[in-house]
């Protein structure tokens, strides 16, 4: 079994289409896979009876924005009724909330005199397509433009805190997203908890306030190779009674450093999250389609 409960589509800011991200799951033999777009379950519709004809079984899945102390978390729903109103509801509000935040991006960007030469909303729209609006597609147009040669550098010079690019982030607080995803029966699930960039005694903190919401898991394994993170990451879901996930976050195939299914081992003394799905995981299927 090969899992990844973890990854983006174009429904969201990935690079793949959801049929050709399943194609991928195939290649790398991922067996069982949640498509976590940003603030949509889009992509998942999409590839659902694709993935079940390769012989892969898909969770519904999505990664949720919200808001705790003042900082930007993401937080991943697993499998839980995409027909649920009040989630759907509040995943609209969201993506409402991303186009409110790009427009205020594209206007500030707009004031400086090395932009303005630039059709900005364009070039935005073309990135976005059909998908769910991020600063990851005004990163890539500032990489396709020779302004930074990677995401990072996009991230540092122009779209993080401090720069000229960055808008806050305006989202439902962590409480009411926790309910959204609970409330449609799913698994709540903080995302890359190490990202944050927070002190221990802060995730700790966030962890308590997770839990207090209702939240269930915690990703423990979001890289290919066992390490520090993994360790004390598994040593948080054990001391506060968290299932624990595995998901690489996969965005696009020239991240070679974040392959899709590229995970290590989830630690022998952890409790997977599936143990929580409603929906059984299914031994391996045979593939229907060549």
């Amino acid at each position: 079994m090969k899992v990844d409960f973890h990854c983006h589509t174009q429904a969201s800011d990935g690079a793949l289409s959801p049929r050709a991200l399943i194609d991928l799951a195939k290649q790398y033999a991922v067996t069982h896979l949640a498509i976590t777009d940003h603030d949509t379950t889009r992509g998942y519709e999409q590839a659902l009876d694709y993935a079940g004809a390769q012989g892969i079984q898909l969770f519904s899945g999505v990664e949720a924005s919200c808001e705790w102390e003042g900082h930007s978390i993401h937080i991943v729903g697993l499998d839980f009724d995409i027909n649920n109103a009040a989630l759907q509801q509040g995943l609209q509000h969201i993506r409402d909330l991303r186009w409110q935040r790009a427009q205020a991006i594209l206007e500030k960007l707009l004031e400086k005199p090395n932009f303005n030469h630039l059709d900005l909303p364009d070039l935005l729209q073309q990135q976005v397509g059909q998908g769910v609006v991020g600063r990851g597609h005004f990163a890539q147009i500032l990489i396709e433009q020779h302004y930074v040669k990677n995401s990072q550098q996009a991230f540092d010079k122009y779209l993080k805190k401090g720069r000229i690019g960055y808008v806050k982030s305006q989202w439902p607080a962590l409480q009411q997203v926790v309910e959204w995803i609970t409330g449609a029966g799913g698994v709540a699930v903080i995302a890359h908890p190490g990202i944050y960039g927070f002190t221990s005694r802060k995730l700790n903190r966030l962890i308590e306030s997770f839990i207090e919401a209702g939240g269930q898991g915690i990703e423990v394994v979001n890289q290919s190779r066992h390490s520090a993170d993994i360790t004390g990451m598994a040593e948080r879901a054990k001391r506060y009674g968290l299932l624990a996930s595995l998901g690489s976050d996969f965005h696009r195939p020239e991240q070679h450093w974040r392959g899709l299914g590229w995970l290590a081992p989830l630690p022998a003394h952890c409790e997977p999250v599936w143990q929580a799905f409603k929906t059984p995981l299914q031994p391996s299927l045979p593939s229907s389609v060549t």
